[in-house]
C-alpha cells in the first residue's frame, strides 16, 4: 500500500533502489526529498532549479571567484561524492570531472550499464493461476512498465497476455530510435499468419530492444519479467504516464477481473470453464481451446 501512495503522489516507484531520497537532500544541499525523476538528474527540473537557484545567490553577493566552474561543482566542491555514490546506486565513488555528468566516461558506463537485463527477478504475487510482478507498473493492454535507475524503463508482456496467446512465432520490436506512444502499438505478435500489435505503455524513445527475443521468441513465455523483456524506452511523459498505469493492489484486482472475463469467453466458446492447475493458468490458451479466435482475444485483452 506504501509503494502505491507514493505513486498516486506523483513519484515514480524505481526498480530495486536502495534508497529514494533526491541526490542534492543526500548531499545536504537542500532539505531532505524524495526523488521525483527515478534518478535521472540530467533531465530533472529540480536539478536544474537548485543550480539556477545557487546562481542567483550568487549574483545577489557580489558573484563568485568560481564563476568558471560548474554551479554544481561549487554546490559540491567540499564533498566531491558522484552523484552515482549519492544515490546509492555504487557504494563510493568520488568525482573526477568536475561535476560535468553529461561530459563523464564514468556516468555514461553506468547509464549504459541499465541497458542490461537485471538478473535479480522480481518478487511475484499469484492472482487465479497467473503472476504478477511486484513494483511493476501494468497497461490495461498487459504490457508492464518497470521503471530503472537513471529514469529509463524496461517493457515486456505479461505472464497474462503470453499464456491467453501462446508461444510466438515472432515478435517484431520496434526498431532502434523509433517514438512509441502510450496506448499506441509497440510489439507486434505473428503466430501461424495472425497478428496482434500490443501497446506501449509509455511515450517515449526506443534506446534498446532484447536480442534474445529476435532470436528465439518463446524466451518472452519462458520468463515474461525479466529475461523475455522486448524493450528498454527512455520515456517523455514519464509521470505523467504513470498516473495512467495500474500498480500495486490495483493490478492484481485488475488481473483478478481480467481472469473472470477469459473464463466467461473459454466457456461460451468452449462449454466449459477454465481452470489452474497446479497453481497456474495452462501456457498456451489460444492453442489448446478449440474455437477461440484470435482476432477476439485481441481486441478483448490487448
Amino acid at each position: 500500500m506504501a509503494a502505491k501512495a507514493q505513486t498516486k503522489a506523483g513519484r515514480p516507484v524505481v526498480y530495486q533502489t536502495m534508497q529514494d531520497e533526491c541526490v542534492w537532500s543526500r548531499a545536504g544541499v537542500i532539505k531532505p526529498v524524495k526523488c521525483m525523476n527515478a534518478f535521472d538528474c540530467l533531465g530533472c527540473a529540480m536539478d536544474k532549479k537548485v543550480q539556477s537557484d545557487f546562481q542567483a545567490r550568487e549574483r545577489e553577493q557580489g558573484g563568485s571567484s568560481l564563476d568558471h566552474t560548474p554551479p554544481r561543482l561549487r554546490l559540491l566542491v567540499k564533498d566531491l561524492k558522484c552523484r552515482h555514490m549519492l544515490s546509492g546506486r555504487v557504494a563510493y565513488k568520488l568525482c573526477a570531472h568536475g561535476y560535468n555528468c553529461a561530459r563523464c566516461p564514468y556516468d555514461q558506463m553506468i547509464e549504459d550499464s541499465g541497458m542490461l537485463p537485471t538478473p535479480a527477478a522480481p518478487g511475484y504475487d499469484h492472482v487465479a493461476g497467473f503472476a504478477v510482478a511486484q513494483n511493476y507498473y501494468y497497461l490495461r493492454g498487459h504490457t508492464w512498465a518497470r521503471v530503472e535507475y537513471g529514469g529509463r524503463v524496461r517493457v515486456g508482456l505479461d505472464d497474462f497476455a503470453l499464456r491467453v496467446f501462446g508461444p510466438q512465432d515472432r515478435i517484431n520490436l520496434p526498431r532502434l530510435g523509433s517514438l512509441v506512444g502510450q496506448n499506441e502499438p509497440g510489439a507486434v505478435l505473428e503466430r501461424g499468419g495472425k497478428e496482434a500489435p500490443s501497446a506501449s505503455p509509455l511515450d517515449g524513445k526506443v534506446v534498446a530492444v532484447n536480442p534474445e527475443i529476435g532470436r528465439r521468441a518463446e524466451t518472452a513465455n519462458a520468463a515474461p519479467y525479466t529475461d523475455g523483456w522486448l524493450m528498454v524506452i527512455q520515456p517523455s511523459n514519464l509521470r505523467k504516464n504513470l498516473k495512467n498505469l495500474l500498480f500495486g493492489d490495483e493490478s492484481l484486482a485488475w488481473i483478478d477481473h481480467e481472469a473472470n472475463r477469459l473464463s466467461q469467453m473459454v466457456s461460451d466458446t468452449a462449454g466449459y470453464s477454465m481452470a489452474a492447475a497446479g497453481g497456474e493458468v495452462i501456457g498456451d490458451i489460444y492453442g489448446s481451446v478449440p474455437g477461440l479466435d484470435w482476432n477476439d482475444l485481441t481486441k478483448s485483452f490487448l
